[in-house]
């Protein structure tokens, strides 16, 4: 039996400001040239980060401009029977740091190779995913809870199949196009404007 109520996926741009893409954001900080293409041939962008510190990704992830309230909002999760997951295609080392900063449990990524404190321009071990639908079912089995149980708080259009995984998909700071498969939409400054959607979770369920 499981002690938790159901898990929450995040999404990693519903927590940067302005919205936007968080990996791509990142990648021009960095000063990574080429195309985005990490959904289609993960070895060709992986090539891209080759030279890049692991001390430098994550000092431009500390500098990112992130919205308020994401500590406090996994906390709320915590607190009230809730998994918070991170959910994202991108690589797994920015999932970790975020995962580590804000006290979330997991999260997902494609893993990059590092040697000597640098990416080595590879893919790592773990297996490159391409559905984050398929993911949040596996975690959501994993952690013992129904995956129409749980919800998603995602901020674009390529987060649908997410939204198809879970009973309760919370469309943050989306345009209507981006929002039609969640159940509802939500928006605000501060991450904590999504609790009271997740409310329903803990109250009725979904």
């Amino acid at each position: 039996m499981s002690a938790h109520t159901a898990a929450v996926f995040f999404s990693l741009d519903c927590v940067l400001v302005r919205g936007g893409s968080l990996s791509r954001t990142l990648e021009e900080r960095l000063g990574l040239s080429g195309p985005l293409s990490l959904h289609e041939t993960a070895e060709t962008d992986a090539a891209r980060w080759a030279g890049v510190s692991e001390t430098a990704l994550h000092t431009q992830l500390t500098r990112l401009p992130l919205l308020p309230g994401v500590a406090e909002t996994t906390h709320w999760c915590w607190g009230n029977g809730l998994v918070p997951v991170i959910s994202s295609l991108t690589w797994a080392p920015i999932g970790a740091h975020l995962a580590d900063r804000f006290g979330v449990h997991s999260y997902f990524g494609c893993s990059l190779e590092t040697a000597d404190g640098r990416f080595t321009g590879k893919v790592g071990d773990w297996p490159v995913l391409t559905d984050e639908g398929e993911f949040a079912r596996w975690r959501a089995d994993e952690l013992g809870v129904p995956p129409q149980d749980c919800a998603a708080v995602g901020a674009c259009s390529a987060d649908g199949a997410l939204f198809d995984s879970v009973g309760l998909g919370i469309a943050f700071n989306t345009s209507p196009h981006s929002s039609t498969r969640a159940t509802t939409s939500v928006r605000g400054d501060d991450l904590r404007a999504v609790i009271p959607a997740l409310k329903h979770l803990t109250a009725t369920g979904v």
